[in-house]
């Protein structure tokens, strides 16, 4: 014999529910979210190393600038010592002038030096910087292209969602409300399956042989009834 239109809505509502419990896991489980989360880590990742580059480099910068300073200071100096000798006619002075230019030509050389060596490091930090950057533009990319692919696939199942939500509440005006309760409330606390229909003595759902004692009890009531095993509703079909 046929269902009730009753007992056949519901059994189609609890397909749709499966079916919409796939869709849930697969927004969340979209394997777009792992790709974009890690693109995002990485973009984080490479945005603090391009910070820390930019900061040593302006060291870099701000000792080179005090270097040449003090260059600059020397070459004054050292200008002012040579100027002293050609006008001193006093050798001694003369001596200790030039001994004393000695020292600061010295002193001068190490401090450019010491500046080649840090627009050396600083030419390297450049580097650093551009590449670290390119690969960071890269990354922004990457995510903004997983990006708008979830967003297709989520309008894609968002969209079965909102179709299979409709059928269900088409559904649902054919059972009676006291069931949709019954129903609602089983099928939260069984895995998502509230109603399953009995067959050869056995419940769909729990797929538990039910005892003979009960069968005949359940096989003449009217109506839905409830599993003794597992207390999912359950449909007989008559």
């Amino acid at each position: 014999m046929a269902l009730t239109k009753e007992e056949q809505s519901l059994l189609e509502v609890q397909e749709i529910d499966i079916k919409l419990g796939q869709v849930s896991d697969g927004l969340e489980k979209a394997p777009h979210k792992q790709r974009i989360a890690a693109a995002r880590a990485k973009i984080a990742e490479g945005e603090k190393r391009l910070a820390l580059i930019e900061a040593a480099r302006a060291d870099l910068e701000q000792k080179t600038s005090e270097l040449q300073v003090e260059v600059d200071e020397f070459n004054g100096r050292m200008k002012t010592h040579q100027e002293t000798m050609q006008q001193s006619s006093d050798h001694r002075a003369v001596e200790n002038l030039s001994k004393e230019l000695e020292t600061l030509l010295k002193q001068k050389e190490k401090r450019e030096n010491e500046g080649m060596n840090l627009m050396e490091k600083r030419a390297e930090f450049g580097s650093a910087l551009t590449d670290t950057a390119e690969k960071v533009e890269q990354l922004k990319k990457i995510e903004a292209d997983e990006m708008s692919a979830y967003k297709a696939y989520f309008t894609k199942l968002k969209a079965v969602h909102d179709a299979l939500m409709v059928k269900r509440k088409e559904l649902l005006s054919n059972v009676n409300e006291e069931t949709v309760d019954s129903y609602e409330k089983v099928r939260k606390s069984k895995n998502g399956i509230g109603v399953a229909l009995y067959e050869n003595g056995k419940c769909g759902g729990c797929q538990v042989m039910i005892p003979m004692a009960q069968r005949s009890a359940i096989e003449a009531a009217e109506g839905i009834v409830t599993c003794p095993s597992c207390k999912r509703l359950l449909i007989v079909e008559r």
